[in-house]
C-alpha cells in the first residue's frame, strides 16, 4: 500500500501506515516550503532513514503567454506565471532528486494543464497550469524539452524563451536545452560562438542584437559526428531599448 502525504509532516502518524509513502512536495512554488527540493528530501530522510520514499509531486505553473527573462519567483495565486521560472523550477528539482537511490519514484505535476475550477491564478480561470504541455496539448513548455535533453537518447537542441519574442535589450543571453556535447550559436547568419553543454544546458551570454528582426540559430554536435539544430526569431524594438526585460 502507498500514501501520497502532503502538507504535514514526514513522519506524521497519518502517514505512517502504508508500506511505503510519497510525498507532495512544491518548495519551488508554493510559499511556507522554504529551501530547495535537495534540503527537503535530505531532512526526510534522516528523519525515516528506513522508509520506503517517493516524490509524488513536484513542478510549478506556468503560462506560455507570459514572458519573464529572467524571472522573479512569482506568487502562485496571481495572475503571472512565467514560463521561464517553471522551467527553473524543474531544473533545480530534478537536480536535486535524480541522484539520490533511497527515493523509489519521482512524479512531475504534472504532464498537461488541466481543469482546476476554484483556481483564479495564471492567464486563465479555472486552470492548473503547472503542466509540461497547454490545456489543449498542442504546446510544449520550456520545462518538456529540459526533461526530453534529460531523458531522451534521442540527439536534440532546444532554444529556451523562444516565445519572448519582442525584445528591448541591444543583448540578451541564450540559454539551450540540449544533450549534446557543445553548441555553436549563429546569429542573422554569422557564427558567434561555440559552448560546452553543461548537464544538458548551454548558456550563451551577451549575444548581440540588431534592430528589428533576429534569427538565432543552435547547432548542436554529438559525440558520434550527428548534427542537430534549432532556431528562432527575436525582435528587437530600438524605440524601447534600455527597459528591462
Amino acid at each position: 500500500t502507498v500514501y501520497a502525504n502532503c502538507c504535514s509532516a514526514p513522519n506524521a502518524p497519518h502517514a505512517m501506515h502504508t508500506n511505503v509513502i510519497g510525498y507532495n512536495i512544491y518548495n519551488s512554488w508554493y510559499p511556507g516550503q522554504d529551501g530547495t527540493m535537495g534540503d527537503w528530501v535530505k531532512a526526510a530522510h534522516d528523519l525515516v532513514p528506513t522508509r520506503p520514499m517517493a516524490i509524488s509531486e513536484y513542478g510549478a505553473g506556468a503560462s506560455i503567454l507570459q514572458q519573464e527573462d529572467p524571472p522573479a519567483k512569482p506568487v502562485p495565486a496571481s495572475y503571472w506565471h512565467p514560463e521561464q521560472y517553471q522551467a527553473l523550477a524543474h531544473e533545480s528539482d530534478w537536480r536535486d532528486l535524480r541522484d539520490r537511490p533511497y527515493l523509489w519514484g519521482t512524479f512531475i505535476w504534472v504532464g498537461f494543464d488541466l481543469a482546476s475550477d476554484g483556481r483564479k491564478e495564471g492567464d486563465h480561470d479555472g486552470i492548473n497550469d503547472k503542466g509540461l504541455v497547454t490545456y489543449d496539448r498542442t504546446v510544449r513548455k520550456d520545462a518538456y524539452y529540459w526533461y526530453q535533453a534529460n531523458w531522451s537518447d534521442k540527439p536534440m537542441v532546444y532554444i529556451t524563451s523562444r516565445r519572448f519574442v519582442e525584445r528591448h535589450t541591444d543583448s540578451v543571453d541564450v540559454k539551450v536545452y540540449a544533450n549534446a556535447e557543445s553548441v555553436t550559436l549563429t546569429v542573422n547568419g554569422k557564427a558567434l560562438a561555440t559552448v560546452k553543454v553543461d548537464d544538458h544546458i548551454a548558456i550563451c551570454q551577451k549575444v548581440p542584437l540588431s534592430p528589428g528582426e533576429n534569427r538565432i540559430t543552435v547547432t548542436g554536435a554529438t559525440a558520434g559526428g550527428q548534427t542537430i539544430t534549432d532556431a528562432v526569431v527575436w525582435n528587437r524594438t530600438v524605440a524601447n531599448d534600455g527597459l528591462a526585460q
